[in-house]
C-alpha cells in the first residue's frame, strides 16, 4: 500500500505538480478548484505513511506557492473537506504551524458562503466573495452540502480560538433540524434538496447516497468529536438510522441493500456511495450500547452486499451503483473513479471485530486496483467500464484515492496504533481530527 501512494505521488509530482488531479495516461494536471487538492488531500496520510520527504515537498507548496485568490467559484463542500479537512489533519499530525495559519486564512474566506438564513452556498468566488446556487438544482441546496461542514468548521474554531466558526457551522444543524419535519415511527429522514431561505427540506428525493449521504454521516461524527456532549447530534443520527431501517432497508436474493425514495415510492438502486454506510454503523455501535447488536449485524449484512458490487464483475472493481432487477444485482453505471466507501466499510469493521474476511475482501480489492489501474509511468486511473478486462481508463487519479482509499488501505491492514479511533474521528474525506477538549 505504502508503494501504490509512492507511484500515485510520483506520477502526480512528476506530471501535475501544483493542479488538482493527475491525468496519469496523457501525462498531464487539470484543474476544477485550483487550489492543488491533490497536495492539500494528500499529506495526512504521506505523515501517516512515513513518506517524510514527500510530506515535507507538500508543505513547502502550502507555504509558498497555496494562492487562494482566485476569482473561479469554488464548491464550498469540496474545499471544506479537502482542503480545510486536509490541511487540520496534517497540521494535528505534524505541528506544522504554516498548516493552522493557512486553515485559518481559507476558513475566514469560506465564511462569505453563508446565506443570510445561516446555510452555506453551494459555490463561492474566494477572491470576491460572491456566492451562488447552480440552476440544475432548481434553486436549492443540497442536504449533504449544508450538513457537512461542522466537523472541520469545529476543529478549526477550536485551534483558532474563534467561536464564531463553529456558531455558523452550528446554525446550519439547527435550521435542519428544526424545519426538518417530524417523526415518523421514531425515525426521520430529509430530503435531499433544501431551500436556502428557510432551511426547509424541498421535494421528495430521499438518499444516503449522492447528495444526502455525509449529512448523515456527520450526524454521528460531530457527536463523537464533541466528546458526546452535544445531544443533539446523537438524538438526529438515531432518528436517521431509524428512518432509513423503516423506509430504505431491502433483503432480495439473500442480499440486503439500503435503496432511495422517490414520491413515496421505492428506487431500487444502490449507490457505491452508500457502502459508506456499514463503517459509521459499525462506528457508532461502538458507542451506543442499547443499537450496538443491531447496528453491526446491518453494518455486517451491507458490507457484504457492497462485497457483491465487485465481484460482480470481470474486473473485481464496483460499478458507481447497481440496481435490484428481479432479485439480483446488476451493474447500474459501469465505470470506476477508485471510490474507497467499501475500504472504509471494511477498515472500521475489521477494527471493531477482526474478522479476516475483511482484511481478505480488502486485499482482493486492493489487487484488482492494481492490475486494472495502475499506470506504469505514475498513478492510478478510474476505469470506463468495469465489466470489460482491459477497459479503457478515464485518465484521472481523483484526490480522494490518495486521502481516502489508500488511507483506509493502509489503516485496514497496519496496526491499530496507527490511528487511535478514541482520540480521533475521521471526516468524510478520511481526514482524522482530534477529539475536541470538553
Amino acid at each position: 500500500v505504502v508503494e501504490a501512494l509512492r507511484h500515485s505521488w510520483k506520477g502526480y509530482e512528476q506530471y501535475a505538480w501544483g493542479k488538482d488531479e493527475l491525468q496519469p495516461v496523457s501525462h498531464k494536471g487539470k484543474d476544477w478548484v485550483g487550489l492543488g487538492l491533490t497536495i492539500l488531500d494528500s499529506l495526512d496520510v504521506l505523515w501517516m505513511a512515513n513518506l517524510t520527504k514527500e510530506f515535507a515537498h507538500g508543505v513547502e507548496w502550502v507555504r509558498d506557492s497555496l494562492n487562494y485568490e482566485r476569482p473561479k467559484p469554488i464548491s464550498v463542500f469540496e474545499t471544506t473537506i479537502r482542503c480545510l479537512g486536509g490541511m487540520l489533519a496534517a497540521y494535528e499530525l505534524s505541528g506544522e504551524k504554516v498548516l493552522l495559519d493557512r486553515s485559518i486564512e481559507l476558513g475566514e474566506k469560506l465564511q462569505k458562503a453563508y446565506g443570510a438564513a445561516g446555510l452555506p452556498y453551494t459555490t463561492l468566488s474566494l477572491l470576491t466573495g460572491h456566492k451562488t446556487i447552480p440552476n440544475w438544482t432548481g434553486g436549492s441546496l443540497l442536504l449533504a452540502e449544508v450538513g457537512t461542514v461542522q466537523m472541520e468548521f469545529f476543529a478549526l474554531s477550536h485551534h483558532a480560538g474563534r467561536p464564531e466558526f463553529r456558531e455558523r457551522a452550528q446554525r446550519a444543524i439547527d435550521l435542519l433540524d428544526s424545519q426538518g419535519g417530524g417523526l415518523t415511527d421514531g425515525g426521520r429522514l430529509w430530503p435531499i434538496h433544501i431551500r436556502p431561505e428557510s432551511g426547509r427540506p424541498s421535494g421528495s428525493t430521499i438518499s444516503w447516497g449522492a447528495m444526502g449521504d455525509s449529512f448523515y454521516e456527520y450526524l454521528l461524527k460531530t457527536w463523537l468529536l464533541t466528546g458526546k456532549k452535544h445531544e443533539q447530534y446523537k438524538r438526529m443520527y438515531l432518528e436517521a438510522v431509524k428512518g432509513m431501517q423503516r423506509r430504505l432497508i431491502i433483503e432480495e436474493g439473500g442480499l440486503t441493500y439500503l435503496c432511495e425514495e422517490k414520491s413515496g415510492k421505492l428506487v431500487r438502486k444502490m449507490d457505491h456511495l452508500v457502502c459508506f454506510v456499514p463503517g459509521t454503523l459499525a462506528l457508532g455501535a461502538q458507542h451506543l450500547p442499547e443499537q450496538h447488536d443491531e447496528h453491526m449485524a446491518l453494518a455486517a449484512k451491507l458490507a457484504e452486499t457492497c462485497h457483491r458490487m465487485y465481484t460482480l464483475t470481470p474486473t473485481g472493481l464496483a460499478p458507481e451503483f447497481v440496481k435490484i432487477v428481479g432479485g439480483s444485482m446488476v451493474a447500474g453505471a459501469n465505470h470506476n473513479l477508485l471510490r474507497p466507501e467499501t475500504i472504509e466499510a471494511f477498515f472500521y469493521l475489521w477494527r471493531f471485530t477482526k474478522d479476516a474476511r475483511y482484511r481478505e475482501w480488502g486485499w482482493e480489492i486492493f489487487s484488482a486496483f492494481e492490475r486494472h489501474c495502475r499506470v506504469p509511468s505514475g498513478g492510478y486511473s478510474g476505469l470506463k467500464n468495469v465489466k470489460l478486462r482491459g477497459s479503457a481508463k478515464d485518465d484521472t487519479m481523483q484526490t480522494f484515492w490518495l486521502a481516502e482509499s489508500l488511507k483506509y488501505f493502509l489503516l485496514l491492514f497496519s496496526d491499530d496504533s496507527l490511528l487511535d479511533l478514541n482520540t480521533h474521528v475521521i471526516n468524510t474525506e478520511a481526514h482524522p481530527i482530534k477529539i475536541l477538549p470538553s
